[in-house]
């Protein structure tokens, strides 16, 4: 990504080891905490869960490209007690949630909730991650407590709803403060009390609201009744996986059937006749019991359920390399009948859509789907380094995967298309939205410097077809993030993280993206900004 950053040579390889040591810090991090409460975890017995006015009438859509308004952009909150002026958060920004990695999920009566990942390493001063870096000076994580440099509320990752159509937000039922450090967490209370690192959303066909939250070493479930706006009470729920979990990915439809997909990064060792960086695992009784030991070997993935209907999908880089092709993997028995080997059940043989002709960083190839046989699949490729100009390619099928189109590049600009994600509507209005550094932002011919900014893109087509361009737009007119000068010098492009989410309303008349925006320096880490969650809504102006 840069014209003057071609004479450095660091690029790829630097951001690369750097990604693999945050996902190592994680993993240790997590665990050192978990020591903590290990005596509590064997003590609690953990047991096996907006729209203002939905109109029932579907907008008639008769040309393929629509435009989108968009409203203001709002943040996500933190709980008023728990403000601190102190904590080291920009003036202006202290009462919003700092976090990264959004996902989001909504409900048939438009209800939507947010997830994010917290920052680890703003938990505290001296929270765990110093235990590695700063081993004479180690300290617990803190939440919701005056002096101690927190941003987080609670132990559990952030949880957030609107019941409005997301003009407003608070946090999720139960959610509420957890004041003190992570001993005195209460893992016989549930919802917030559970410790967690980051986390997945999904909804059933009964509008049940699945929460996942990955502690890295296992995952807490949360389940919300009644359109995710009551916590089905109980204690903390350990799924009891058979490896580490890094990003979750979760799909459920049905009634209470959960879909799985956890990035482990290597076999776990009661499956060492498998292989594959992730593990699928199966629920039929929301939640309370899984499936195990079920590879689905290659690289990067992520899955889509249908809600009412039984077809699942899972779109993946078919091995973990710098090239090769995106398959996606199709159950049309909603996932089941999964055995120890990846061909066991009623998963097909993986159905190859479009090539990959680079491997950015964390260049998940992203698939989603409606109830009527659409499917579709987004990723970026890099033909090049990781700052020369990306690609981003689009598949689609309008019959459940049986037949696929040509794959295609659906960029409108010279420069990076970071984490593509899809959402469908009943009347196939495929919405595509992404973090986009535009080249020539600046009207030259230069690539990644310092001073480009990102913003958030987004459009919507209906029913494309083959070499069908999307009408993108800026979502939002503030910059998501400014590149900096250590960035450029090291072709560092993950200020923005892994991934961020979409979804359109359940009447098909707006589209709602939560997304990550960098503000002012971060306290604890050099080179790393303060990342606070937003949301926006856009509404498809029809032809």
């Amino acid at each position: 990504m840069e014209g003057d950053i071609q004479d450095s040579p660091p690029s790829e390889n630097i951001v690369k080891k750097r990604r693999k040591f945050e996902d190592i810090v994680e993993f240790l991090i997590l665990d050192i905490a978990l020591a903590f409460i290990v005596i509590l975890l064997l003590a609690v017995p953990l047991y096996s869960w907006i729209v203002s006015d939905v109109t029932e009438t579907s907008p008639d859509v008769d040309e393929p490209s629509i435009q989108i308004s968009w409203g203001e952009s709002v943040f996500m909150p933190r709980h008023e007690e728990c403000i601190d002026t102190s904590n080291g958060q920009d003036p202006g920004y202290e009462g919003f949630g700092v976090g990264y990695e959004p996902s989001i999920s909504i409900t048939s009566d438009g209800s939507m909730y947010i997830t994010a990942h917290k920052d680890l390493r703003w938990g505290g001063e001296d929270s765990p991650v110093p235990i590695i870096l700063d081993p004479d000076d180690p300290g617990p994580w803190w939440a919701c407590t005056d002096g101690a440099d927190t941003t987080w509320d609670y132990w559990a990752s952030w949880f957030w709803a609107s019941n409005d159509g997301g003009a407003t937000w608070d946090h999720g039922d139960q959610f509420a403060p957890t004041p003190g450090n992570m001993l005195l967490a209460n893992y016989a209370g549930g919802a917030s009390e559970c410790l967690g690192d980051e986390g997945d959303i999904s909804v059933d066909a009964y509008d049940v609201v699945y929460y996942l939250d990955t502690t890295l070493e296992d995952n807490w479930w949360h389940r919300f009744s009644d359109n995710g706006t009551s916590y089905e009470d109980g204690p903390c729920l350990r799924m009891n996986t058979m490896a580490a979990d890094d990003r979750p990915w979760v799909a459920a439809q049905g009634d209470g059937i959960i879909h799985y997909l956890g990035n482990s990064g290597a076999s776990p060792p009661e499956c060492s006749g498998d292989s594959g960086r992730y593990w699928y695992y199966h629920s039929e009784d929301g939640g309370a019991s899984f499936s195990q030991c079920y590879s689905m070997p290659g690289g990067w993935s992520t899955i889509s359920s249908q809600r009412a209907g039984p077809y699942v999908f899972v779109a993946q880089e078919n091995a973990d390399t710098d090239s090769g092709y995106v398959h996606v993997r199709i159950s049309e028995d909603y996932g089941r009948g999964t055995g120890p080997g990846p061909g066991d059940g009623t998963w097909q043989d993986p159905i190859e859509v479009g090539p990959r002709n680079g491997n950015c960083p964390e260049g998940y190839p992203v698939v989603n789907n409606n109830e009527k046989g659409t499917v579709a699949v987004a990723w970026a490729d890099c033909p090049g380094s990781d700052t020369d100009p990306w690609k981003m390619r689009f598949a689609i099928s309008y019959d459940n995967g049986s037949n696929w189109s040509d794959s295609w590049e659906v960029q409108s600009f010279r420069g990076i298309s970071m984490y593509p994600f899809i959402s469908i509507t009943e009347e196939d209005v495929v919405t595509l939205a992404f973090y986009g550094l535009d080249y020539d932002q600046w009207g030259g011919d230069d690539g990644y410097i310092e001073g480009k900014e990102w913003f958030l893109y987004a459009g919507a087509v209906q029913s494309p077809q083959v070499n069908d361009t999307w009408p993108f737009t800026i979502a939002d007119p503030e910059p998501l993030h400014t590149i900096t000068a250590y960035e450029e010098s090291q072709g560092d492009v993950h200020a923005l993280h892994d991934f961020f989410e979409t979804v359109t309303s359940p009447d098909g008349t707006w589209m709602g993206i939560a997304y990550q925006v960098n503000i002012g320096q971060h306290p604890f880490e050099e080179n790393e900004e303060q990342r606070y969650i937003k949301f926006v809504r856009g509404e498809f102006d029809y032809p």
